[in-house]
């Protein structure tokens, strides 16, 4: 079941892409067109055998009503010389016989349209000959099992002049077997080709082999064709796509290729100008925050100088708090700055040993987490930065409660993580605000030390750069529970 699944979920997959989805409408509307056009024309080559068989088959039972006429014409003892001639001159269309009863024979195998030829042959000589017809026998058989006289004779131990003209074909071809009581009482017996194709009493089917391999060549041929021509077509959107992918993952790269149809080509260029105004804007706003991080820093180290200069006691103690926490802010908003850096290079990190370190740095503080994680898992990603998100996340949940539970389970697509703590939850209309800046929910999670509000807000940003998404919400029986999913490349 498991490689079923696999192929499955390929296919899957495949079809949601923008080059799957093209493939198979091209594909299904050339192969359809094909497909009912090959049908439409072997309809009309059906038809014309079936029209070209009648005219035979009307034809040969004209030429038997003629043979009838002028044999009954003739007195019984100049009958055998007549067909004698005939055989020793080489023979006619058709091969001709007189004999005191009905020649049995093997027919070929019924189908709907033998019968309408019979039909067609009878029909036809009846209208010749009239009320003078007797009993008339129609059938089809092959040449190497026909009887042509009483004595059993096959038709192939007869001399080959006799049938030179007639009725020798390879593969064999059924031939027409017609035998009518003369008014005499002997059967004169008519056997011949339906020309142009004898192959038709067998029936004719739409789907022969041939048919089917050259519409299975065809098709493999259109498929590659097709694949080609579509893979040239979306290039330029999949190169769009990886690279939007890149900048979501925040990579530096160069300016994609602006090639392809019109509509692609403006999309590229509306793409690279979006890229450098938010590298500028991400390379500006590094240079404002350390500019405001060396800027600060003298002037509160002034400050702290100033504070200690302070004879009044309580006064000094109230302005170290306020500069403390005003550092914190500083500190705060430059970690923030950090938690989107693009500087990081992508990595392939395990993530076990990193959640095991962040383990061991909680039970210092006394806490506990649970690590539930069937196999070690390799993603590629921001080490420093990763573990900063998940860090923050997880000191977040043992400090709002006193254990904190961490899942990790890889998929084909991503990998997820779930971190539950047992602390009192958030209340259903704050979850959307915990990730905004500055933000602390006191009224359902309180604190009891200094914080900025910043850890969310930094964990959120880390997940986004890495093209993941974190959602929130309350478990059932525990606290908050966060749901982090990191895609794979």
């Amino acid at each position: 079941m498991k490689p079923l699944f696999r192929v499955q979920q390929r296919l899957r997959s495949a079809l949601s892409s923008l080059f799957g989805r093209l493939l198979l409408v091209i594909v299904t509307a050339v192969f359809s067109s094909f497909l009912i056009a090959t049908l439409v024309w072997m309809q009309y080559i059906q038809s014309g055998k079936e029209a070209d068989a009648i005219a035979s088959v009307q034809d040969l039972a004209i030429s038997m009503a003629s043979t009838v006429t002028y044999f009954e014409s003739l007195p019984r003892e100049f009958q055998h010389i007549i067909i004698d001639q005939q055989r020793n001159l080489g023979g006619s269309r058709f091969f001709l016989s007189v004999n005191t009863d009905y020649v049995d024979y093997e027919s070929i195998r019924d189908n709907p349209l033998k019968q309408r030829l019979i039909d067609t042959y009878r029909a036809t000589f009846r209208e010749r000959l009239g009320q003078r017809v007797g009993d008339i026998e129609v059938d089809f058989a092959y040449p190497n099992t026909l009887r042509v006289f009483n004595t059993g004779v096959l038709f192939s131990d007869l001399p080959s002049r006799w049938v030179q003209n007639n009725l020798i074909m390879n593969p064999p071809a059924p031939v027409l077997v017609a035998q009518m009581q003369m008014q005499n009482g002997d059967w004169l017996y008519l056997a011949s080709l339906m020309l142009p194709d004898p192959y038709v009493a067998e029936g004719i089917s739409l789907f022969t082999m041939d048919l089917v391999i050259f519409t299975l060549i065809l098709g493999a041929i259109l498929m590659v064709c097709s694949w080609f021509i579509v893979r040239w077509l979306t290039r330029p959107m999949r190169t769009l796509s990886n690279a939007a992918m890149a900048l979501g993952r925040d990579i530096h790269q160069n300016p994609i290729p602006e090639t392809g149809t019109f509509e692609v080509r403006q999309t590229a260029r509306a793409f690279n100008v979006m890229q450098r105004r938010i590298l500028t804007f991400i390379n500006d706003r590094d240079l404002l925050f350390s500019a405001i991080s060396h800027d600060l820093k003298t002037p509160i180290t002034r400050l702290r100088l100033r504070a200690e200069l302070l004879e009044d006691t309580e006064v000094r103690e109230r302005l170290n708090r306020d500069l403390n926490e005003l550092e914190h802010l500083v500190q705060g908003a430059l970690e923030l700055a950090r938690g989107t850096d693009i500087h990081e290079p992508v990595t392939r990190l395990r993530l076990r040993p990193m959640l095991e370190a962040i383990q061991e740095e909680v039970a210092v503080l006394g806490r506990t987490v649970e690590l539930q994680m069937p196999q070690d898992i390799t993603y590629a990603g921001k080490a420093v930065a990763l573990k900063r998100c998940l860090s923050n996340l997880i000191h977040n949940a043992v400090f709002y409660g006193s254990e904190a539970w961490v899942s990790v389970n890889n998929s084909a697509e991503a990998v997820h993580i779930t971190i539950v703590d047992n602390g009192p939850g958030v209340p259903e209309s704050e979850l959307e605000h915990i990730f905004d800046p500055f933000v602390r929910l006191e009224s359902s999670r309180s604190r009891h030390t200094g914080g900025t509000g910043l850890g969310m807000t930094i964990a959120r940003n880390i997940v986004h750069s890495h093209g993941g998404d974190i959602r929130l919400r309350n478990a059932m029986g525990r606290g908050l529970e966060v749901q982090i999913i990191l895609p794979h490349e």
